[in-house]
C-alpha cells in the first residue's frame, strides 16, 4: 500500500506538504545525507525494554558516546525526570504540539530546538526534533546556491527543491504525530513570512495540533558573531571546509536571507509566538493562553543560555564508603585533590583558558579543612539565582556537603575559584542493602533483587533511593546549570554523575544505572549547537 493510500482524502495535502502534488517515497533521487522519516515501520529498537533486563546484569557501559537527542523518540524510553508514562507514550495533559521556530540563521535556533528537545524528553515527553536543514542536506546538489534559502527563489531548480525539502519534513512532522504517536515536534526553520506562519499555524490548527511559534530575535552583535564562528565550525554545513570560508560563505547565507525576513509583529496577532531575544535576555509573550506543557517550555526558555563552556565530572574520593559515614579525606585523598585541581587547570589552559589565577595564598587552602566545623553559609550553599557563572570565563565547582567532597576543592579555593555546596548532590542512599556486595543481595533479598535488575533506574530498596529519585532530586539544579555560560565543575558521587550524565547526553533511563565512571579520568561534556559530546582526561599523578 503506498504512503498516500493510508490517508484518507481530505488529509492529503496535510501529509504530503502544503498546496503540494503527493510525494513519492520511492525513486525520488539518491540522497546525499540519510535523514530518518517517521512514517517508515522499520525504525530501530533504541533499548531492550525492562523486561529484558532479566535475563543478566548488563555491563558497564562506556561513558564517551553519542548524543541522543536526535535519536528516534520511542515510547519504550522513558526519560529520566518523568513522572508518569501512559500506554500511547503521550502525557495526559498535554495534548500534541509543534513548535514552530522563526528568526534568520546565526539566531541560535537550531541550539533552541536541540536543548528543548533534550529537557522536554528528560520530562518524558515524545519529543523530536526536525530541522529543515537536514533535509535540505539530504537534497542538496552542488550547482545550488543561497538562493535555496530565500522564500521564493528565482531558479526554477531551487524553488522545486525548496518545495520539496519542506512538504518532506512537514510530512514526518504529521506522521510523528499521528503514527508515532508523538506529543511535540520542534520545527527549525526561518519561517520568514507572517502568511507562510499563518498558513503554518491553520493546518496544523486542522489537525487538532497547538502551534507555539518562538522567534529567535538578536540585537547584539556580540552574540550574532559568536553564533557564526561556531556555526563555521560545526555545523553540519561545513563539515571538512576550511574556516574561513564557511564562515564566507554563512555570512553570505545571512545577507541573501536577511531582505525577506519579517519580525513577529501586527500581522501575526492571531498566532500564539514568545519572543526570544538575546538568548533569554528579554521574553515577550504574545497570546499567551497557555497549558501545562507550553508553560514548562516558557519557563525553561526562561532558564535558559548559550553555553560557551563545558560540564567536567569529578568522582568524589573514595566513592564506595558507606552512605551514613563522612571521614575528612586521608593523605591519598588529598593527593587525589591536588592532582585532580593540576588537571583540570592545566586541561582548561591548553584550550586558551587562562581565567584562573595563580595560587594567592596557599595557606588559605590548608586551613580550609578545620573551618568546615562550622555550618555552612547560605551563599555557600545556594546563592541567589543567576550570581555564579554568568562570565564565559569562569569555573564553579558544584559538591555535595560530605567533608571529602568538600576537601577535595581545597586547591582551587586557593585559586579563588568559587565552590558550591549542594544538599542535593548527595549519593543514592542504599537503605537496606548499605554494604552488600550483589550475591550477597540476592541471597538475602532474593524477590527484590529480581524487581531490581527488571528496572535498576526505578526500583528502590528498602528505606533506599532511587536513581529516579535523584533525577527529581536534581531538577534545580538542572535548570541552574542551564543558566550559566561559563565552566561548571562536579565533584560528587558516581550515582550522581550518572544522572547528570543521563540529562546531559540523553540517555535512556534504562542505561543510566550501567553508566561507568572510572575514577582516574575527568568526563567533559562540551555542549555544541546539534549535539553534546563527551571525552575523557586522564588524572595526570604529578607526584611521579
Amino acid at each position: 500500500m503506498s504512503d498516500n493510500a493510508i490517508h484518507s482524502d481530505d488529509e492529503g495535502e496535510l501529509f504530503n506538504g502544503f498546496g503540494s502534488a503527493p510525494i513519492s517515497r520511492v525513486g525520488s533521487g539518491k540522497r546525499t545525507t540519510k535523514r530518518w522519516s517517521f512514517h517508515n515501520n522499520t525504525k530501530p529498537n533504541l533499548v531492550d525494554g525492562p523486561s529484558e533486563l532479566s535475563s543478566g546484569t548488563r555491563r558497564l557501559s562506556d561513558i564517551t558516546g553519542e548524543d541522543g537527542v536526535h535519536k528516534v523518540a520511542s515510547s519504550s524510553v522513558l526519560g529520566g525526570g518523568q513522572l508518569y508514562s501512559t500506554e500511547s507514550g503521550r502525557l495526559f495533559h498535554a495534548g500534541k504540539i509543534c513548535i514552530a521556530l522563526a528568526g534568520l540563521p546565526g539566531r541560535g535556533k537550531t541550539h533552541l530546538s536541540v536543548s528543548l528537545t533534550r529537557y522536554l524528553r528528560w520530562l518524558g515527553v515524545k519529543t523530536h526534533s526536525f530541522h529543515l536543514g537536514n533535509y535540505r542536506r539530504a537534497s542538496a546538489e552542488d550547482d545550488i546556491t543561497h538562493d535555496l534559502f530565500v522564500p521564493s527563489p528565482n531558479s526554477k531548480k531551487a524553488n522545486e527543491i525548496r518545495n520539496k525539502i519542506v512538504d518532506e519534513c512537514l510530512n514526518d512532522i504529521l506522521n510523528f504525530f499521528k503514527h508515532d504517536k508523538g506529543q511535540v515536534a520542534i520545527y527549525d526553520a526561518v519561517n520568514a513570512l507572517p502568511e507562510y506562519r499563518l498558513e503554518l499555524q491553520r493546518k496544523f490548527a486542522d489537525m487538532n495540533i497547538q502551534v507555539l511559534f518562538i522567534e529567535s530575535l538578536v540585537t547584539d552583535d556580540a552574540i550574532i558573531m559568536k553564533n557564526m564562528e561556531e556555526a563555521a565550525r560545526s555545523s553540519p554545513d561545513y563539515v571538512n571546509w576550511d574556516y574561513d570560508k564557511a564562515y564566507k560563505d554563512y555570512s553570505e547565507r545571512i545577507k541573501a536571507l536577511a531582505p525577506y525576513y519579517q519580525n513577529m509583529g501586527a500581522k501575526d496577532e492571531n498566532l500564539s509566538y514568545i519572543k526570544f531575544i538575546n538568548f533569554g535576555e528579554r521574553i515577550e509573550l504574545h497570546n499567551s493562553n497557555y497549558g501545562y506543557l507550553i508553560n514548562k517550555v516558557v519557563f525553561y526558555l526562561m532558564n535558559s543560555r548559550i553555553k560557551s563552556g563545558s560540564v567536567f565530572f569529578a568522582r568524589c574520593y573514595k566513592n564506595s564508603l558507606d552512605y551514613t559515614k563522612d571521614p575528612p579525606l586521608d593523605e591519598a585523598g588529598k593527593k587525589y585533590a591536588r592532582n585532580l585541581a593540576k588537571t583540570l587547570i592545566d586541561h582548561l589552559k591548553a584550550n586558551g583558558k587562562d581565567y584562573i589565577l595563580e595560587p594567592v595564598n596557599p595557606d588559605v587552602a590548608r586551613l580550609r579543612p578545620s573551618s568546615l566545623k562550622r555550618q555552612l553559609s547560605v551563599d555557600e550553599r545556594q546563592p541567589a539565582a543567576g550570581v555564579d557563572g554568568v562570565d564565559e570565563d569562569s569555573l564553579v565547582i558544584w559538591t555535595s556537603v560530605k567533608q571529602r567532597t568538600i576537601e577535595t576543592t581545597q586547591y582551587f579555593a586557593e585559586r579563588n575559584v568559587k565552590t558550591r555546596h549542594r544538599i542535593q548532590l548527595s549519593q543514592k542512599n542504599p537503605g537496606v542493602v548499605a554494604n552488600m556486595e550483589e550475591p550477597e543481595i540476592k541471597e538475602k533479598f532474593p524477590e527484590e533483587y529480581e524487581q531490581y535488575i527488571r528496572d535498576p533506574y526505578h526500583y528502590r530498596f528498602s528505606r533506599a533511593e532511587s536513581y529516579h529519585d535523584l533525577a527529581i532530586k536534581i531538577e534545580p539544579l538542572i535548570l541552574e546549570m542551564e543558566r550559566m555560560s561559563g565552566d561548571i565543575l562536579i565533584i560528587a558521587d558516581d550515582t550522581i554523575l550518572k544522572v547528570f550524565y543521563g540529562y546531559l547526553m540523553s540517555c535512556s533511563c534504562y542505561d543510566i544505572p550501567y553508566l561507568n565512571f572510572p575514577t582516574d579520568d575527568i568526563i567533559e561534556i562540551k555542549f555544541n549547537a546539534y549535539s553534546n559530546g563527551a571525552e575523557r582526561i586522564p588524572i595526570k599523578d604529578y607526584d611521579e
